[in-house]
């Protein structure tokens, strides 16, 4: 290696380095009667070279503090910089160059979700140099210098940078799949459901209004990942709440040969796969989950059975005759058996409230041992439930026991989940870094809170899960401009409701919900008049009878006297739970009255049930006027509201006072 000597001149100034000496492993300074040796790792910063008055000096940053040698000759000095910078620049390629190819191989994965950004992140942090604030040497291979190039990029993203990343490759795949979208459904996509199929971070809430098609992005999401071979079938699984639900999804997506082996389950049908194959045996199911008639009469014999013991039966007694008025001897058990199985449920899921009234004391101490009594006949006969299941599940998927086969986990209807539920879908996305969470729902639509539901893990999804990309259909495919007007501006009413425009396709003028004041006698006569008007006007349309409670829709005979009176009409009757995702081009909304029994339900105290379930919203009758809008929803062209004439509902009377624009009283 050649040697730089310093000018005689520099001795008479007592300059201390001789010369200076470029080798393999670093820059060795020569000193009277010896040589200092610096390794490449010494150096925090290539050699400098300085100009001086008639020389130039060398100027080495290391680790213990600058070095300057100087009255080196311009030409030699000159060469000695460059040959020590590439010298420099070489030795940290060796950890460079792996470490741009690390980060370039995980960029190529495509869309940079959080967790991967978070990778590049601590890697990035790792390295020692800012390579952004040198100049890299020309004589550097194309491949080295591009490798300086990537990190130094890396090292000064930011935020934004990532932004710019994740809208870049989502443009990119609209384009290339944009056949794939037009031909997918029987109408072309829209630029919302496109968007939530080809996002793909982490975790990935789409927020779909009622009539927004959210079934069509469940399996357009499908179509995309299999297309862009993102995911093979095998690592899809598609969750559905109910069997129904599940055996649509199956039967939509087998119109397309290529979803062959794409798993579609319930969250029970999951829970027993994983503990079938983490244990190597299917756990047994008990009889009394399955059938929910024949756990009422079971719990009806034992709450008979706990009566016998005399302490028990005066306790029973006295707390029916404070809160239920029954004062014969003789308890109605198969009425009380049907009220107390849900907080039987409830008690067994969520443990003992904190903070109970006397009254709600006094029930639980008589609820208690029927838990008891039904956790005994699971132990005994060696059997599970479905909240067994899914707890089970989540435990051994936490201890590492379950390989989670998927990559993609596709969640509908998710406004609906409980946080026994929403707690296996984070332990598996826990135990597989590489999974990626897609749910679909509406907080606008979460009306099942009885059931164990918690709108909170919709409305602050992030906050439980991590890092969301949170998509929102802005396009109804069901119902006219003016019912989503007044729907709309009737649910957000609760500011907790994550806020979304829905455009309408089918646009008209004028009043289309209608409030039609009536006496409690006359609801009947009502409907059978308005069912005559929407025959005469259009024969052929759909009518939905919807209510909040059975007892204000017509019986099964009256029902069906009007089927055949009015042949041209499709009609059907359900409560508003019941309806959720059908739609009918007319519905008549009934039981609009206040009171217990009114809609909302008024209640002078929380009950027990209500200690027991996921807390309610600050804001007053927040689910219930989700329940509401429901109803709104699931009309095409025409609401009618059948209002109690001396107690209307508070929320008609908020759509006739409020100054809703759409909203008319009906003058037949």
């Amino acid at each position: 290696m050649p040697i730089c000597k310093a000018h005689w001149l520099g001795q008479l100034f007592n300059h201390p380095y001789l010369a200076v000496e470029a080798t393999a492993e670093g820059p060795v300074l020569h000193i009277r009667r010896e040589q200092h040796a610096l390794g490449w790792k010494e150096l925090l910063t290539p050699p400098v070279l300085e100009r001086g008055r008639l020389f130039r000096q060398l100027v080495l940053n290391c680790r213990q503090g600058q070095l300057v040698c100087a009255w080196l000759p311009n030409t030699k000095a000159g060469m000695l910089q460059q040959q020590l910078a590439h010298g420099w620049f070489e030795y940290h390629a060796a950890r460079v160059v792996p470490l741009a190819e690390r980060c370039l191989a995980l960029l190529e994965q495509g869309y940079l979700r959080h967790s991967r950004w978070q990778q590049l992140q601590q890697w990035l942090a790792q390295e020692p140099v800012q390579w952004g604030m040198l100049t890299l040497p020309e004589e550097l291979s194309e491949r080295v210098r591009a490798a300086f190039e990537l990190v130094a990029t890396l090292q000064q993203a930011d935020d934004h940078w990532r932004e710019q990343c994740l809208q870049e490759h989502c443009e990119q795949a609209l384009i290339e799949y944009k056949t794939l979208f037009d031909t997918l459904e029987e109408h072309p996509l829209t630029q919302a459901q496109r968007l939530a199929c080809v996002t793909d971070e982490d975790h990935n809430l789409v927020l779909a209004g009622a009539g927004c098609g959210k079934t069509s992005v469940m399996a357009a999401r499908t179509a995309f990942l299999l297309a862009s071979h993102q995911a093979e079938p095998h690592e899809l699984l598609l969750l559905a709440f109910g069997k129904e639900a599940a055996a649509e999804m199956r039967e939509r997506l087998a119109r397309r040969p290529e979803n062959t082996g794409v798993q579609v389950s319930t969250f029970h049908a999951l829970g027993m796969t994983i503990i079938t194959q983490a244990t190597g045996q299917a756990p047994v199911l008990s009889p009394l989950a399955q059938n929910e008639q024949e756990k009422q009469r079971t719990f009806a014999r034992w709450l008979a059975q706990l009566a016998e013991d005399e302490n028990y039966g005066i306790q029973l007694l006295a707390w029916l005759r404070q809160h239920r008025f029954q004062t014969v001897p003789a308890p109605d058990y198969a009425r009380l058996a049907r009220e107390w199985t849900p907080l039987v449920a409830a008690l067994k899921v969520y443990g003992e409230p904190d903070d109970i009234l006397p009254g709600q004391g006094e029930q639980l101490a008589l609820v208690k041992p029927l838990l008891l009594r039904y956790q005994q006949h699971l132990r005994d006969a060696g059997y599970i439930d479905f909240d067994d299941m899914i707890e089970q599940a989540t435990e051994l998927v936490r201890n590492g026991r379950f390989a989670v086969p998927w990559q993609h986990i596709l969640v509908d209807e998710f406004q609906d989940i409980s946080r026994s539920r929403a707690e296996l879908l984070l332990a598996l996305r826990n135990a597989a870094p590489v999974l990626s969470l897609f749910c679909v729902g509406d907080d606008w639509q979460a009306i099942y809170r009885f059931n164990g539901a918690d709108v909170s893990l919709t409305t602050d999804f992030s906050g439980f899960f991590g890092a969301t990309a949170m998509t929102a259909l802005d396009t109804t495919f069901r119902f006219n401009n003016v019912i989503e007007r007044v729907a709309s501006r009737f649910v957000t009413r609760n500011p907790q409701q994550l806020p979304k425009e829905l455009s309408t396709l089918n646009r008209t003028e004028g009043p289309c919900v209608h409030v039609l004041p009536v006496a409690d006698d006359e609801s009947m006569d009502m409907v059978a008049r308005l069912l005559g008007q929407i025959a005469a006007q259009r024969s052929g349309a759909s009518v939905y009878l919807l209510s909040r409670f059975r007892f204000s829709l017509p019986d099964d005979d009256l029902l069906e006297g009007w089927r055949k009176r009015f042949a041209g009409l499709t009609l059907h009757a359900q409560t508003l739970h019941g309806a959720k995702g059908k739609e009918a081009d007319c519905v008549i909304m009934l039981g609009l009255a206040r009171g217990r029994y009114g809609f909302p339900p008024e209640k002078k105290q929380a009950s027990l049930l209500d200690m027991l379930l996921p807390a309610e919203e600050d804001f007053p009758y927040a689910e219930e006027r989700r329940l509401f809008y429901v109803g709104l929803t699931r009309a095409r062209e025409q609401v009618f509201l059948l209002a109690d004439r001396q107690i209307p509902s508070p929320f008609v009377k908020e759509l006739l006072e409020g100054g809703y624009s759409g909203v008319s009283r009906w003058q037949g």
